[in-house]
Parts: C-alpha cells; sequence; structure tokens
C-alpha cells in the first residue's frame, strides 16, 4: 500500500471549526509569540476549558466566534503557523497507519462546519495510507494524558504546574517507550508508559495538597491475607511504618484505572497526605485476577512491606477501589 506526506495548503478549510484544542504548552509558547502573560491571552482569544463528545475530560480550548480562527487570515493563511497549536501540527492525520478513507470519514463523523470538505485530503484516493508527524504524535499522547489526568478535577487550575510537568516528561527515554507503545504496539512499553502517567496521577493529589511529593520506589506487590503488599525498600518500610505510628498519616488517596496496554490489568494509583511537609506516592500494575481474589466491596488494604524482610509489623492503610473497573 502506497504512503503519503499530507500537505498543509493553508486554506483554512479546519480553520473555521468552532473549538482548537490547545495544551499548556501551545498557550504559553503562543503567548510567549504574542508577547503576552498567559491570563492575558487566555482573556483576549477566548480560550474555555469545557468537556467535548470526544473528551470526557475537561480540557482547554481556542474558541472561535466567527467564521475563522483568530489566527487566519485569507492570503497568508494561518498567522502563527510556526507556533501553531500541536493539534493543528497533526492534523488530518491523527494515528499511524490511517488511510485517507479512514481521516473522511472522521472529519464527516466530527465536523461542525461544512468547509471542512474542501481540505485537500478529500481529493486523495480512499486507499492512500497517510504518514503522520511522528514527533507530534508521541509528544501529542504524552501531554493529552498528563493534561486528561490534571484537567479531571474542575477545581484544578494551575497551569504553571501542568506546564512544569509537560516539561518534565520532555524525556529521550519516556518518548522511546512512547513511540515503541504507538508505532509497534508494544505491551510491555504501554504498561511503562502508563506506569509513569499514573505516578504523575499521584503527584497531582500531592500538589493539591501543597505538599513536597517524595516518590516511594518499589519492586512489585504481593497479595495476601486480603492485603496488598507493596514491596519497598527497609528505609520507606520503616519511614511509612513512623509516620503511622505516629499518627501522622492524614489521608490516603487511591484510584484504580483501568490499563489500555494490557486489559488484563489495572494500574492504582496512591498519594498519602502526612502531617507534615512531605506527600508519599507510588502507583503499580496489579492484574485483575488478583484484585477479584481478594474478595473485597470496594474497600481494601494497602500494606508497605521491605524487600529484604527485616519488618516484623509493617504499615497498613486502608484504600477504597472502584469495584466496577474489573468489569
Amino acid at each position: 500500500m502506497e504512503n503519503e506526506t499530507f500537505t498543509c495548503s493553508k486554506c483554512g478549510s479546519c480553520c473555521a471549526q468552532r473549538l482548537v484544542l490547545l495544551n499548556t504548552a501551545d498557550i504559553y509558547r503562543i503567548a510567549d509569540h504574542f508577547g503576552l502573560p498567559v491570563d492575558k491571552f487566555m482573556e483576549k482569544y477566548g480560550v474555555i476549558r469545557t468537556i467535548t463528545a470526544e473528551n470526557k475530560s475537561p480540557r482547554l480550548y481556542l474558541k472561535i466566534i466567527e467564521d475563522k480562527c483568530h489566527f487566519y487570515s485569507d492570503g497568508p493563511g494561518c498567522t502563527i503557523h510556526e507556533v501553531k497549536p500541536l493539534i493543528c501540527r497533526l492534523f488530518p492525520g491523527l494515528k499511524p497507519r490511517q488511510t485517507a478513507g479512514d481521516i473522511k470519514s472522521y472529519i464527516n463523523k466530527h465536523k461542525i462546519d461544512s468547509r471542512i470538505g474542501s481540505c485537500g485530503i478529500f481529493s486523495l484516493p480512499d486507499s492512500l495510507t497517510i504518514d503522520v508527524d511522528k514527533e507530534a504524535l508521541i509528544t501529542t499522547a504524552i501531554y493529552d494524558s498528563i493534561e486528561k489526568i490534571y484537567f479531571r478535577d474542575m477545581n484544578r487550575q494551575d497551569l504553571e504546574f501542568v506546564h512544569g510537568l509537560l516539561r518534565m516528561a520532555e524525556r529521550d527515554d519516556l518518548r522511546g517507550v512512547v513511540e515503541e507503545y504507538i508505532f509497534n504496539s508494544s505491551r510491555e512499553n504501554g504498561l511503562a508508559f502508563e506506569q509513569v502517567m499514573f505516578e504523575i496521577q499521584a503527584l497531582c493529589q500531592v500538589h493539591d495538597w501543597s505538599r513536597t511529593p517524595v516518590r516511594i520506589e518499589h519492586e512489585g506487590i504481593s497479595i495476601g491475607d486480603g492485603i496488598i503488599l507493596v514491596h519497598v525498600s527497609t528505609e520507606d518500610a520503616e519511614k511509612i511504618f513512623s509516620m503511622s505510628s505516629k499518627g501522622e498519616i492524614q489521608v490516603v488517596f487511591s484510584q484504580a484505572n483501568a490499563s489500555v496496554a494490557d486489559e488484563e490489568c489495572i494500574f492504582l494509583s496512591v498519594a498519602i497526605k502526612t502531617s507534615g511537609d512531605e506527600g508519599l506516592m507510588l502507583a503499580f500494575p496489579m492484574l485483575k485476577s488478583d484484585l477479584r481474589e481478594l474478595s473485597f466491596d470496594g474497600t481494601a488494604r494497602l500494606g508497605f512491606f521491605p524487600i529484604d524482610n527485616s519488618m516484623e509489623q509493617i504499615c497498613a492503610v486502608n484504600i477504597r477501589i472502584d469495584t466496577t473497573i474489573l468489569d
């Protein structure tokens, strides 16, 4: 099957839609291009936070009030082409190995304005496979995952924190993992990517508490006597036990998340609020079948066990898990 690299002609067909998905890096980059503070840029150009049919988690969008995007001009086309939003850089190919026919179907299903039908993609044969911008797609996968996690809570408004998360995630090793997952369907790399994202989920909760994040390293889990045992270093086990004994653990947040890379797995994201200035955070995968064996009603015990078996007593905390995730 022949491949085709789609070249944007700046016709403006896609610029007539009503909402343009933005990530926080887009906002900071374009605001800097205009020499505006982020809040002034968002106010001036109508950046809103809303839920759409495609994004059930609240996201940031550029709202188009009239016929065209704020940044489109007849003649030159996009006036911010060099700093345009990531979604505009990707369009129309949003996934690997899409054919022109796939893309046309997607556009026709989600279009808001019929002018999108004049996009050059509609002149290509349906069977033609469209090359995707690999680097832009990898960035999109990372950024979208982080922003869906953070903006899931409508009370969260700290764009500077989110921007920092995006910059922190711009690591060559993580990009390599995501590339293998997206383009080669690697289960192992998919799970590794999810591990990072669900640690970020715990980090976001620690940030909400205004605590200093402390990542708990672990070397797997085991299930025994109705408890999920996380195997951690002796130092961390002793630290958590001491906090528990002194009544310094105030709140435990837990969130069970279905794995996309392996439908038999879930990831448990955990954050522990202490009375001091620290917030402990970790995430780990486990099999749905192991969780079912706990025979629980949504309440479980989470224990921290030293990998060298050096402690007779361990700290265990109560957590809640949404049992519908096992369906």
